[in-house]
């Protein structure tokens, strides 16, 4: 099927088929020029693991380090991942969203592992989102800090003394923002790709009610064939009266000039 005859379908079943190309135009220009554009700021943070509990020694020649809360129980795990994880779990709920958001945060920030494909990684990504790039970049600080800030309460939670908890050092500053154009061109695609499959179903439903009623028009109508066998028959034939066949052929019927002279 071309473009062509696409287009005499189109146009043959304009009723149906242009408030769908109108609905379809509608829901891009709203897509392009009314919905907010969105943008985002990243920053990073890598974790830093305290040093190492002072020894025995290290008490024998400095008795105050004995009073120092120094067992810190996220230093335990092999793997900060799991830090990572608390984090983010912490940050994510809606509590945590709800106050970020009064803080002037937009609430669809992003606080994830630096990982990827599986690998472990000490870092900890912060998407900050906002309707434009000012928006993001300070949504991006404002939860940057509270990552840092949440990393230190859970940890003062357990009575760790501030030498001995894991630090966080900022590696990606958001100083700028970017336009995501995902976001608005796959609800674009998605506006056209809906009204590319109602249109083809307009279409097909049409193509398929065409052909029935064709049909049904074609079983009403008269046989064709028999009118033309009917065309080739000798025109006299038809005036011949019926009792005045014999054996299929024309008895002479003699003029009435004939049959004066006869009698």
């Amino acid at each position: 099927m071309d473009l062509l005859l696409i287009a005499r379908k189109v146009f043959r079943h304009k009723l149906i088929t242009l408030p769908i190309l109108a609905l379809t135009l509608c829901g891009a220009v709203y897509v392009l020029a009314v919905k907010d554009p969105v943008y985002e700021a990243s920053s990073s943070y890598v974790l830093i693991n305290p040093p190492a509990p002072p020894t025995a020694e290290h008490v024998a020649r400095n008795p105050a380090l004995g009073r120092i809360r120094s067992d810190n129980p996220y230093t335990r795990f092999s793997d900060q991942g799991v830090v990572i994880d608390v984090l983010t779990r912490s940050l994510g709920s809606e509590m945590a969203r709800r106050t970020l958001v009064k803080a002037g945060a937009d609430p669809r920030y992003t606080v994830a592992s630096g990982a990827g494909f599986g690998s472990s990684s000490p870092i900890v990504q912060v998407t900050g989102i906002g309707p434009s790039p000012a928006a993001a970049i300070r949504t991006a600080n404002v939860v940057g800090h509270a990552v840092t800030g949440e990393l230190d309460r859970m940890q003062r939670a357990k009575n760790v003394d501030s030498a001995y908890r894991i630090s966080a050092l900022q590696v990606e500053v958001p100083d700028d923002a970017r336009l995501r154009a995902s976001g608005q061109l796959r609800m674009l695609v998605g506006v056209l790709a809906l009204g590319g499959i109602l249109l083809f179903v307009a279409l097909s439903i049409t193509d398929a009610l065409d052909n029935l009623l064709r049909e049904r028009r074609m079983a009403l109508a008269p046989d064709e064939s028999a009118l033309d066998n009917l065309a080739f028959l000798d025109p006299e034939a038809d005036l011949v009266e019926p009792h005045l066949r014999t054996n299929g052929r024309r008895e002479h019927v003699p003029a009435p000039d004939e049959q004066r002279a006869k009698s």
